[in-house]
């Protein structure tokens, strides 16, 4: 509706599309998602990225989301936020592209990132 303006790094949507991929072949094939993933790759990709790809672009055209690269100045930020707060690289490296962008507040239900000073964390619910 445009009360707020949401960022998100390019992590972000290859988080999103991992887990989407693994949760559709989850529920149309039994047994580990990631095991059919990593045993048929190529057929598993074939058969539900094109489910996948016109949400991720959907996503991409939201007016009020905007996309943030990662650079090799994040990476040393990354490195500097390991140190810090003692968190994963992955969840440093989206505090280092918070930080870029002058953000102080993220939805996720990941509580490592409380350890980072500054940082307001929302969840939601369900």
């Amino acid at each position: 509706m445009g009360s707020l303006e949401a960022y998100t790094s390019v992590l972000t949507f290859d988080e999103l599309t991992y887990k989407l991929l693994l949760a559709l072949i989850r529920d149309n094939y039994p047994g580990s998602p990631l095991e059919h993933l990593r045993d048929q790759e190529e057929a598993m990709i074939a058969e539900f990225y094109p489910r996948l790809a016109p949400l991720l672009g959907q996503l991409l055209s939201y007016p009020h989301l905007t996309l943030v690269d990662i650079t090799s100045a994040d990476i040393i930020r990354m490195n500097e936020n390991i140190s810090r707060y003692h968190l994963r690289p992955r969840d440093a490296l989206h505090l280092a592209a918070m930080q870029a962008c002058g953000c102080s507040a993220l939805v996720s239900h990941d509580a490592d990132l409380d350890r980072a000073s500054g940082i307001q964390r929302y969840h939601l619910d369900g």
